[in-house]
Order: structure tokens, then sequence, then C-alpha cells
């Protein structure tokens, strides 16, 4: 077991370095370049991540449910020589969507060819190093894992670091991430880092292609409600509220960084609790166990807001624009904190292999969701963009916990979520405190 420990918290280490390391490389971004920049980055930048995130829609997980019929050496190299050829089409199409977007909301704008051509490159780029990642982890390939899920990545957000330096520009930043992809995958080409082999056959490619249609559908409507909610935002805003959102968004993914490292340390007891301990004993630690995240989100969503304004403004330059928006920022913090009954019960759907269901209630809250952030925009201006993620969340916890009562003995704690709700209050009051002196 020594190993398997020492590679999971090597995998935990680079993965929250990346974060931290991208977190400050944003907001020296959002420092740096005007609000009409910055909401022009911030929609290609949610092009970049839609195209990565579509271009492995389901593929890795087809993979996955079909390694129970693939069990010898050779026919787990043909499957992923399918994975690597089915690759190629999904990331395409992904392209070809991404471009149609860039010509629909940008093309008329201040966006050169070889903005978008940076933008399509590393996005591909990126995502199939990604996919590379899981491959070689399936084949148990740790260290080759790390080298695409954190040396390749972390060369692009170096590469973006060092050509915005020298030009402070939009088209900057993702020629810099195209640029140090590329290097970084060549040299892992040249050592044999990887699996680079494609299935000889169309037909070998069928299995996979018929597992990834729904993973296409949930992730498309999650993009829609994270940096894709930028071109909804377009849609009926200026830059400046794209610039906002993008801005406020990427402060509030402090949250789901939280929400996941506290998860990360309890679902593997609760997997092993759920089967060797009766329902209503497990219920009881699960319940204590997410009444302390909802607190501890409250507690970190509570300290970000009161220290916002006084760091945008001592941070300064054009941070200084977003110094007053500690409401929106709010609003986001208490859609994480509201979000705690929808893990609860997304363990619950895992451990008993109901992994459809989560997919199905993913998909079907966020495409209502969708509809709501509209509508909440419609009526009631800027301002429902956030109020309308909030909706969102609530809807997602909401819906998960009804279905997931229909099974098992879910007893979310209120009172952690009511605490962590006013905890973010108590930060709000004293960011308007700081920003009135």
């Amino acid at each position: 077991m020594n190993p398997l420990v020492y590679y999971a918290g090597l995998y935990a280490a680079s993965a929250a370095l990346l974060k931290l390391a991208g977190f400050v490389f944003f907001l020296w971004l959002a420092r740096t370049l005007s609000v009409d920049e910055y909401a022009t980055w911030g929609l290609l930048y949610a092009l970049q991540t839609g195209l990565t995130s579509l271009a492995l829609a389901g593929v890795v997980e087809a993979v996955i449910g079909l390694l129970k019929t693939h069990r010898t050496v050779e026919e787990q190299r043909q499957l992923f020589a399918a994975a690597n050829s089915v690759f190629l089409v999904t990331s395409a199409l992904s392209v070809l969507l991404a471009l149609i977007l860039f010509v629909a909301f940008l093309g008329r704008e201040d966006s050169s060819f070889v903005t978008i051509t940076c933008v399509l490159v590393s996005g591909w780029l990126l995502s199939y190093s990604l996919l590379q990642a899981q491959i070689v982890r399936l084949e148990e390939k740790h260290l080759s894992s790390l080298c695409f899920n954190f040396v390749i990545p972390f060369s692009g957000l170096i590469g973006s670091f060092l050509v915005f330096a020298l030009e402070r520009t939009v088209q900057s930043f993702f020629l810099g991430s195209a640029i140090g992809l590329a290097i970084s995958l060549v040299g892992a080409r040249i050592k044999v880092v990887g699996f680079y082999f494609l299935a000889d056959a169309i037909v070998k490619w069928r299995p996979i292609l018929l597992r990834i249609a729904p993973f296409i559908a949930v992730i498309f409507l999650g993009w829609l409600g994270g940096y894709g909610n930028n071109f909804i935002i377009k849609l009926f805003f200026d830059s400046a509220e794209v610039a906002k959102f993008t801005f406020v968004f990427t402060l509030s993914a402090i949250m789901q960084l939280v929400a996941t490292a506290t998860n990360q340390v309890w679902s593997p007891r609760f997997y092993r609790l759920i089967h060797d301990l009766p329902l209503d004993q497990v219920e009881r630690q699960n319940r204590r166990f997410f009444r302390l995240q909802g607190i501890a989100l409250g507690f970190t969503g509570g300290i970000l807001i009161a220290l916002y304004p006084s760091a945008m403004n001592v941070l300064g330059g054009n941070l200084t624009y977003y110094q007053s928006f500690s409401f929106e920022l709010a609003l986001l913090v208490l859609s994480y904190v509201i979000l705690t009954p929808w893990w609860q019960c997304q363990n619950y759907f895992l451990a008993y292999d109901k992994g459809p269901s989560v997919l199905r209630i993913h998909a079907a809250t966020s495409a209502i969701g969708i509809v709501a952030l509209v509508m909440c925009m419609l009526l009631l201006g800027p301002l429902g963009i956030y109020i309308g993620f909030l909706v969102q969340m609530g809807l997602r916890s909401a819906v998960g916990l009804l279905v997931a009562r229909r099974h098992w003995p879910v007893n979310i704690s209120l009172g952690g979520i009511v605490a962590g709700v006013l905890i973010t209050f108590i930060g709000f009051a004293v960011s308007g405190i700081e920003l009135g002196n």
C-alpha cells in the first residue's frame, strides 16, 4: 500500500500546485488587462476549457466500463488504441463547435485568426495530454500519468506566463500556452512516455462510441453552467458583465477546491463503511462529516469575501474595478455551501454503482437550471447571473436528495448549511465595512 499512498499524495499535491499557480496567474491577468480585454480573454478561455472537456467526453469512462471484457494485456492495448482513435473524432467535433462559437460571438471583434488558432491548438493539446494521463494511469504507470496530468499542463501555464510577460495581450496568453504544451508533448513523445497507438479498424471504435453520448450532454451542460456561462451572459449584457463574472467565478473556484479536497478524504472511508456497518450508523457519521464540510465552506467563503475589497485595493491595477463586487462573490460562495447535500448524496450513488443516476440528475438539473438562469437574467438584470447560479446549485441538491431518499436513509445536516450561510453573510458584512472605509 505504501507506493499507492505515495502516488496518491503526489496526485493531490500536483493538482493543488497547478490550481494555485493558475489562480495567481489569472489574478495577474485581471490586474493587467483592461475590462474589455479581460472579457475577451474570459470568452476565449471558456472556449478552450469547453474544447478540452468535450474532446474527452465519456472516452475514459467508456474505457473503464469496457475493461471487464478486455482482460488480457493485448485486449487492453487494443481498447486504449480505440480510445485514441475515438478521441480524434470527438476532438475534431469539439474544435468545430468552438470555431462556430468564436465566429458567432467574437468573430467581429478584435480577435485575430492567430488568436483563435492558438486557443484551438492549446485546448486540443491539453485534452490530449489529459487523455494520455488517464490511459497510462489505467496501465498503473503513475509517473507517466503525473507527467501528462501535471508536468505538461504546468509547462503550458509557464509558456503562457513567459509570453504574456513579454507582450501583455490576450493573444500572448494562448500563444504561450500552445507553445508550452507542444514542446512538452513532443518531449514526452521522444522519451516514449504515453500510449500512441491507433485502432487498425473503425469497427473497434464502436463500443466506445456507443457509450459516450450521455457524457457529452452532461459535460456540455456543465460547461454552460461554468465558464461557458460567459456566452449566455454575452447574449444579454455588455463585455463588462462578462469580465465581472469571469473574475468572480475564478475566485469562487476556491470553494470547489475545498469541497473536493474534503470529500476526497471522506469518500474512501464512506465507501468502506457502507458495506461493513448498518446504514443508520454510517449515515450518522456521514451527516457529521457533511455538517463540518458546510461549516468549513462557509468559513472559507467568509474569509474570502471579508478580505476581498482590501486585497483588490492592495493588489491595485485594473483589479480595483472589481473591488465592489463582494455581493456577487457572496452569492457564488453560497451556491457552493448549499451544494453540500449533493456531494453527500453523490457518494451513495457511486457506492452502489448508480453512476448513470448521477449523470441523469446532473443533466436534468443543469438543463432546467440554465432556463432558470436565463429567466433570472431577464427579470433581475446582471444580478440575475449570480442568483441564477445559486438557483442551479440549489436545484441540484434538492433533486439529488429527493432521488437518494428513495433508496437510502440520507439525512442532511441543515445546521451545517445554515451555519455556512451565516458565516458567509458575516464575511459579506465585514467586506461592506471595509469597502465603506
